[in-house]
């Protein structure tokens, strides 16, 4: 679960491919704050938490289409929904994360996933990533 900043708040225990978003988020509850807001996208389909509004694209229905409400509504959400895209890109920055662990143990894929969420926090909250990214538009400027 992250922010708008793509600081990462939290990370649930590993599971292997084979279990599916929905079944991980009814084992692990979160209680979010009433009125919060949760983007998930298709692989958490009937998770709703209590007294949280959640935001999720429609489905294309089998042999079906959407109509023009349900295509602009999943389009509204795409820009935001790509944030938790460039967080999971930002954690397996760290290749273990990337790849196969061969390594057998829980506590072991747990510590190495919660070391490349840490790990991109602090890319995150870094001072010198805003500095790059000012640096470059005053470049990008420079060049028009």
């Amino acid at each position: 679960m992250c922010d708008d900043t793509q600081y990462l708040h939290y990370l649930s225990p590993t599971e292997s491919g084979r279990v599916h978003d929905k079944k991980v988020a009814d084992d692990y509850p979160l209680h979010l704050p009433p009125g919060s807001v949760l983007r998930q996208d298709l692989g958490f389909l009937g998770h709703r938490p209590p007294g949280v509004l959640v935001e999720m694209p429609y489905k294309k229905p089998p042999k079906g289409e959407l109509n023009f409400s349900q295509l602009l509504y999943n389009q509204m959400l795409s820009p935001l929904r790509v944030v938790i895209e460039h967080v999971h890109s930002g954690i397996k920055r760290l290749h273990m994360v990337g790849g196969k662990l061969r390594v057998r143990g829980d506590w072991f894929r747990d510590t190495v996933m919660l070391v490349a969420g840490g790990l991109h926090n602090l890319r995150v909250r870094s001072p010198q990533r805003a500095y790059l990214a000012h640096e470059r538009t005053k470049l990008d400027n420079s060049y028009a």
